[in-house]
């Protein structure tokens, strides 16, 4: 017989039906809800595509059976759906097929669809094409799932897709669906604007999803539909082209992007800044602070996971044994080096930081910018080597900056929280307002040219890629928020008590002057960054010259010792190594990289909950789609723009909302055009956040993973003072 009852199709009978038909069957018997039907076999058409008279009878007697007005007709290749490749959407699909006639019609040229010619030219070839014929359904709700992450591989993850109505509006794109991620029993929404499920419905489709892939043996592809309060499995397909697990998991300890030098990296790391500079920044941080505390922090000083760079946090004592293990270094320095071991300490810090600027502004700027200057002048003409020694040089002096940075503009976090605590103690319910606030109209934000987009070096800086700044209201701006800005100092100590008054004067000075000296700071940390890539360049031209790689920009793939066996004459082609290289850093920057691996230090986690309890008003977050830091104070909503680089910052449009990883200097000029800043990485003293108040803006910084959460495109509300965003307007 070759027209058969969906519920007796098994597995053996693919080479017929075809393997969409066959798991179908499979599934109706063990007991999933599928939509009933019947299969039409491969081997029952002729060269014509046309059924003889007695298989268009049971055509006939198979659909009255069904006993409904309208059928969905769809392919069941023999090669499709198989694990190598699913052959998805190549083949024809009719839906409210109605009547003998048109039913007929249809099953024949869903079965030619199998001979059609596909835009490149090629046959999509089915191995034979049986037709499956199902009821049609009128579902509320429809989409996709996956039982494993298509992206990072993960098989805990399932993620939902969901359109209302049919799931053609989804095939077709028609529709963005929102979608969904359940990890075991958690249930985020990661964007969208369908609204076509919620939670608990989302963990259904995950839970039948899962208990079809425990059958199958392997992750699968689910096409699902919701009608009459009932899922329905449609098809079901091997994930293919699946990549291999990415599990997030490091040496003993707490490991974290959004920390130091990792605020100022938003993608995964080239091997020649991970090998070459970021060590040498690191190491010669850390060798700083081994000489004011008089120990060594432990190693490694960092992990890379999957290509991201995670910052170690075991420093931190972690116990009153480790308080105590540290304590005799500190006191044998006490009497010499007091103040500078005083600005560590969050409570103590403002009797030491003053140390640090004058040290900063008298010694280690004016040396840093020698050196930039005698390296630009030696950089046309040196020798390999010479290149090599100048990089090492500078990259030095701007580790000895860095660590003056997480003293000087460090200083800021410490101070605005004792005055967000103060604020929010004393001054909320009679002013209202929020204390961040009080930190605007600061600092006129510039983009110098050596601005970088990352610190990663394999990034043009700012100079290299963009024009001259058109001109913004960045003035009036300015002008506006300072009197804002004034006018709330005013009302706030009309507010206080006298007593109180001049400890919120010294609070407010230390928080605005903490503002102004970071951005004064920062904005010199990467001077060096236009010499390095002009001496990489020059040892690049002198690789590609000795055939070791293609083109200069291939040395950023190379490792730091590949680097130095290559300029001391070893002639091995590195290419491939590059093209896989550079293929993976690729496959890697479409992760969705965690904040912290392991566990944070108690101490840090009470340091950070006070500072988010200051921070945050108090706003309803069951339903966001976003969690992270506030930033900037304001609500603001508009369309999503996810930008991931300067190539894209041009799609950024006035009145969206700047969606991105992480921003530094060279990303300043966006937010003229912002109506609100998310990122992924960021602390209240991180560049988005400063900047963001410095334009009058919301932000929502730290939040780890909104670029993958929301979608490009998205309507979204942003409430900055909440540190939340939703879909959708508020």
């Amino acid at each position: 017989m070759s027209v058969r009852d969906l519920a007796s199709v098994a597995s053996a009978d693919r080479e017929r039906v075809g393997r969409k038909a066959a798991t179908l069957g499979d599934l109706l018997r063990a007991g999933f809800t599928v939509p009933a039907g019947f299969v039409v076999s491969a081997d029952a058409f002729d060269g014509d595509g046309a059924l003889s008279a007695d298989d268009r009878a049971a055509v006939s007697v198979s659909a009255a059976r069904l006993g409904v007005g309208a059928f969905a007709v769809r392919s069941s290749g023999i090669a499709e759906d198989a694990p190598a490749s699913s052959l998805a959407g190549r083949f024809l699909t009719m839906l409210d097929v109605r009547g003998d006639d048109a039913l007929i019609d249809a099953i024949r040229r869903v079965h030619l669809s199998a001979r059609a010619v596909d835009a490149a030219g090629h046959r999509a070839d089915a191995g034979g094409m049986a037709v499956l014929v199902q009821s049609m359904l009128a579902p509320v709700a429809a989409g996709v799932a996956f039982t494993a992450d298509p992206v990072t591989g993960d098989r805990e993850t399932v993620s939902v897709h969901a359109v209302r109505g049919l799931g053609a509006r989804l095939v077709d794109g028609t529709a963005t669906p929102e979608e969904w991620r359940v990890v075991t029993d958690r249930v985020e929404r990661r964007g969208g604007a369908e609204r076509a499920l919620d939670p608990e419905q989302a963990r259904a489709v995950a839970d039948l999803a899962r208990r079809i892939a425990s059958i199958q043996g392997a992750p699968q592809d689910i096409e699902w539909a919701i009608a009459d309060e009932t899922i329905y499995a449609l098809q079901a397909r091997p994930m293919t082209a699946l990549p291999d697990e990415v599990r997030w998991v490091a040496p003993q300890g707490a490991f974290a992007r959004s920390f130091r030098l990792g605020e100022w990296i938003g993608d995964p790391l080239t091997p020649l800044f991970e090998s070459w500079l970021l060590t040498t920044l690191e190491r010669t941080m850390h060798d700083d602070y081994a000489r004011l505390i008089g120990q060594p922090a432990p190693t490694p000083l960092h992990v890379v996971v999957n290509g991201w760079y995670y910052y170690s946090l075991n420093f931190l004592p972690v116990s009153l044994v480790a308080v105590a293990r540290m304590l005799p270094g500190i006191v044998v320095r006490l009497p010499r080096h007091g103040r500078h071991l005083a600005a560590i300490l969050p409570p103590l810090a403002r009797f030491g930081v003053d140390l640090y600027v004058e040290e900063w502004r008298g010694a280690l700027l004016p040396a840093y910018l020698g050196a930039v200057r005698r390296a630009s002048a030696e950089i046309e003409t040196a020798a390999p080597a010479r290149l090599t020694a100048l990089i090492d040089e500078l990259a030095i002096y701007a580790g000895r900056y860095f660590t003056s940075i997480t003293f000087v503009a460090g200083y800021g976090w410490k101070t605005e929280v004792p005055l967000a605590q103060f604020y929010r103690r004393h001054l909320s319910d009679a002013i209202g307002g929020h204390p961040q606030l009080l930190l605007r109209g600061l600092v006129r934000p510039s983009t110098p040219p050596h601005a970088v987009e990352t610190l990663d070096w394999s990034f043009p800086t700012h100079g290299e890629t963009t024009a001259p700044e058109s001109a913004s209201d960045i003035e009036v701006r300015y002008d506006r928020l300072a009197a804002e800005r004034k006018e709330l100092e005013g009302r706030a100590r009309g507010a206080l008590p006298a007593k109180l008054v001049v400890r919120f004067d010294r609070l407010l000075a230390e928080a605005q002057r903490a503002c102004v000296l970071r951005e004064e700071q920062v904005m010199d940390f990467t001077r060096a960054w236009p010499e390095f890539r002009r001496a990489l360049a020059r040892l690049g031209d002198t690789l590609v010259a000795t055939d070791v790689i293609r083109s200069r920009d291939d040395i950023y793939f190379l490792e730091r010792s590949e680097l130095d066996a290559s300029l001391a004459g070893d002639r091995q082609d590195r290419a491939a190594l590059i093209a896989d290289r550079r293929a993976r850093w690729t496959r890697q920057r479409r992760l969705v990289a965690p904040l912290v691996i392991g566990r944070l230090p108690k101490m840090l986690e009470r340091l950070l909950g006070a500072a988010d309890r200051a921070l945050r008003d108090p706003a309803i977050a069951a339903d966001a789609a976003v969690r992270g830091t506030p930033a900037s104070p304001g609500r603001a909503t508009g369309r999503a723009r996810i930008v991931r680089g300067a190539n894209e910052f041009a799609g950024l449009l006035a009145g969206e909302i700047l969606v991105c990883r992480v921003t530094t200097p060279s990303w300043t000029p966006l937010f003229a055009r912002a109506a609100a800043v998310v990122t992924d990485v960021g602390s209240p003293s991180a560049h988005a956040s400063i900047i963001a108040r410095e334009y009058g803006i919301p932000a929502v910084v730290g939040t780890g993973d909104a670029t993958a959460r929301i979608a490009d495109g998205d309507i979204v509300t942003v409430d900055g003072g909440a540190g939340l965003v939703w879909l959708g307007r508020r």
